[in-house]
């Protein structure tokens, strides 16, 4: 009777499984499936596991029992000793280096679909800290995109993730996986995540931990974690307590959701800046008339009407131009790419004329100067992160296209040749 009991236990915990896995948005989640060449060879190899792959310069590790490398095979491998919580992959993420010396790594992948608009999803996935990092990290986070992100750099992604610790505790937790996990409302559309470390190193809580005596060598001056069984499932799929990561005294704490909407007025009013005149009347205010002395005023002599000397010629009304993207261009300092030079007030514009205009679509055109020759098509990454900035704003991807002429397209003015114009389709 107690074995029936316990198998029924274990049926329905399966079937319950199963039909998470069946809506779950994330592709290949436990890193299982390492297609055909199906063997970890060397560090830096998540590709194997598609299609997940590394959103920086920096790779992922990924560990499985099908390797002949012990350094990266499971439960026992290089950095430590870990059962994989499903199966027997798992990856392996640093969120942390000690001044900068070992490098973040960011882990990534699209949707089987994309998310649909207004629904509400669970986003998951399970840590361990690898037993020989030196550092405990806080800030362990994902973040859902619109659009895909390949930084060619190995530069740290600074960013607001929408899935971190209500506590935002530090995670120091060896030989046990623990999971962090939270509500999100989706816009419509989004299509990847990325999990990593998003804020700096000064903002970063570190706790050092010990060297278990289990272990031999040195620890790694980081904070790495491996990671496994990561899900994005729409919470009506699954049970109440299946989003609920964090106890706290008197029950669990919810993660609350955070979207990617923004009141566009909200940041146009905020940007506002009075100018006041030496007059002491407001920009755009009309002056106080003054009375001119017959200035305006014709004489009329022989039947001919003259003006006099020292009239002003009558004021020339001009019409409000009418606000065109064409009109828009951002320009980037010397070899950067990622944020345009005071370029958030147009975005704010574009972003605005863009939700107005939902069947316009523009092009995104990436320029650069021959200067720049050393970054690897740098016009072409300038227009392509102008449009993830775009789409995070709530613009559709449909909306938006990109392009990089590079060099080929010289502004008339050779100071301003690192740039994004746009052209209307």
């Amino acid at each position: 009777m107690k074995k029936r009991n316990i198998l029924m236990i274990c049926l329905g915990f399966c079937l319950g499984l199963n039909a998470q896995n069946e809506h779950n948005l994330v592709p290949n989640s436990s890193f299982e499936d390492l297609g055909k060449k199906g063997k970890v060879k060397d560090a830096g190899e998540v590709y194997l596991a598609e299609p997940w792959r590394s959103i920086t310069m920096n790779p992922v590790d990924l560990y499985s029992d099908k390797t002949k490398d012990l350094g990266f095979s499971t439960p026992e491998n290089e950095r430590g000793e870990e059962k994989a919580r499903t199966g027997s992959n798992y990856a392996g993420v640093n969120f942390f280096g000690y001044k900068g010396k070992v490098p973040r790594t960011y882990l990534g992948v699209e949707f089987t679909e994309p998310m649909k608009e207004d629904q509400e999803y669970c986003l998951k996935f399970h840590i361990s800290m690898s037993d020989k990092s030196k550092y405990a990290v806080n800030n362990v986070g994902m973040l859902v995109t619109f659009g895909e992100i390949t930084e060619m750099s190995d530069a740290n992604l600074y960013d607001d993730p929408h899935l971190i610790s209500v506590t935002n505790r530090v995670y120091s937790k060896q030989y046990s996986w623990e999971a962090i996990c939270g509500r999100y409302l989706a816009e419509g559309d989004e299509r990847y995540i990325i999990i990593g470390n998003f804020a700096k190193d000064e903002d970063t809580k570190q706790e050092t931990v010990r060297l278990s005596r289990e272990f031999s060598g040195r620890q790694t001056t980081d904070g790495y974690y491996y990671i496994d069984d990561v899900s994005v499932i729409p919470t009506d799929k699954i049970g109440e307590k299946d989003c609920a990561c964090e106890k706290i005294a008197g029950g669990q704490m919810k993660v609350e959701y955070k979207s990617f909407g923004t009141k566009i007025e909200d940041k146009i009013k905020a940007q506002r800046v009075t100018i006041v005149n030496s007059d002491g009347t407001k920009m755009g205010e009309k002056k106080p008339e003054e009375k001119k002395e017959e200035a305006s005023k014709t004489v009329e002599q022989g039947g001919i009407v003259y003006k006099k000397m020292n009239a002003e010629p009558e004021p020339v009304v001009e019409k409000p131009k009418v606000y065109s993207p064409a009109d828009v261009v951002f320009q980037y300092d010397d070899k950067m790419f990622k944020e345009p030079v005071g370029g958030e007030e147009d975005i704010v514009k574009l972003v605005a004329f863009l939700k107005k205009n939902k069947k316009v679509i523009i092009q995104l055109e990436g320029h650069a100067d021959p200067s720049e020759s050393s970054i690897a098509s740098i016009g072409k990454r300038r227009a392509a992160l102008l449009k993830l900035k775009l789409t995070k704003s709530g613009i559709p991807s449909t909306q938006l296209k990109t392009i990089g002429h590079g060099v080929k397209k010289p502004a008339s003015d050779v100071s301003e040749n690192r740039r994004v114009t746009i052209s209307v389709l």
